[in-house]
């Protein structure tokens, strides 16, 4: 029987076989409202030559459906790779496995394995009893399930062996403080089964390669993407450090226009990072997308234009 749901191509063949890559992570709209935008936001990007793109998961706790049916529509729609993100907080291995296998089912092959977010309105938050703590967890469970390993049933057993062929990703942390905790947690990632990584937005590129030699060190050898939002101002800047704690050195934010009045302006300073983060051998760049796709693929047309 002919397969309904394509297989997606996976990332890391894709990364393998380009010297350089671009691409950009997407956010669903929140529950609510219209669906429209987020489509022609994929249709704008990838025109702009992002040669893969990722979707999130509501982050902070929020409500945002429809992660999969958007990573569906650009695999089988648009016909670009997807990476969908996947998030196990408060979920069970039971309920791990089942919604991977909705996954499986839709020929989705690129994950991004994350605990995720604990919801902002509730600081002591717990993982729920029965759930995973830590994202290695979770890639664990994915690379069994790679294996053919599913979760025993009681009384039954499985008549024909399955195996998912899921391509693994990980978050990477290189501004966490704590030199041991940023490698070993990786490093522990890594063991689990990670293929690929894809960094929380990172604008130190001293950082950024003095992650990739502790990681090295620890024989973690998986490609590293550094994950980038474009800055439009010093003033955006400035609340990305306040708001979201996210370190960005002077010396970029300083080169950034005081307002958001110089998109060319903005679009120099986001051009030179990449191209600091390409010498410092980054595999390519992966440009957020949140309110400024008109930014964004500006930015991507540049890029493409480079390779």
């Amino acid at each position: 029987m002919t397969e309904i749901f394509k297989p997606d191509r996976k990332l890391i063949d894709i990364l393998r076989e380009s010297s350089f890559t671009i691409s950009a992570e997407v956010i669903p709209p929140r529950n609510g409202t219209p669906q429209t935008k987020i489509f022609e936001e994929l249709k704008e990007l990838i025109h702009a030559g992002s040669q893969f793109l990722s979707v999130t998961k509501g982050a902070g706790g929020s409500l945002r459906g429809g992660s999969l049916p958007i990573a569906q529509s650009i695999k089988d729609y648009f016909k670009v790779p997807a990476i969908a993100h996947f998030t196990c907080r408060d979920l069970t291995p039971q309920d791990v496995e089942n919604q991977l296998m909705d996954h499986h089912y839709v020929g989705i092959r690129n994950i991004l394995a994350l605990r995720g977010d604990p919801p902002r309105d509730l600081p002591d938050w717990k993982p729920l009893q029965g759930s995973y703590s830590y994202a290695y967890q979770l890639i664990e469970q994915i690379r069994k399930l790679n294996q053919g390993q599913f979760l025993e049933r009681p009384n039954f057993e499985i008549q024909s062996a399955l195996n998912t062929d899921f391509c693994i990703g990980a978050a990477a942390y290189p501004d966490e403080p704590n030199p041991a905790a940023r490698t070993e947690h990786f490093a522990a990632k890594v063991r689990a089964g990670a293929e690929y990584a894809i960094t929380q937005m990172i604008y130190d590129v001293d950082s950024y390669s003095r992650f990739l030699e502790e990681i090295a060190k620890a024989n973690c050898t998986v490609p590293v993407l550094p994950g980038v939002r474009i800055l439009s101002s010093q003033k955006q800047a400035d609340r990305m450090r306040n708001r979201f704690q996210v370190p960005i050195p002077r010396h970029v934010s300083s080169a950034l226009p005081p307002e958001d009045s110089s998109p060319d302006q903005a679009l120099e300073v986001f051009l030179k990072l990449v191209e600091s983060f390409k010498k410092a051998g980054a595999p390519g760049l992966h440009v957020f997308v949140l309110t400024d796709t008109d930014l964004a693929c500006r930015a991507l047309r540049n890029l493409a234009t480079q390779m």
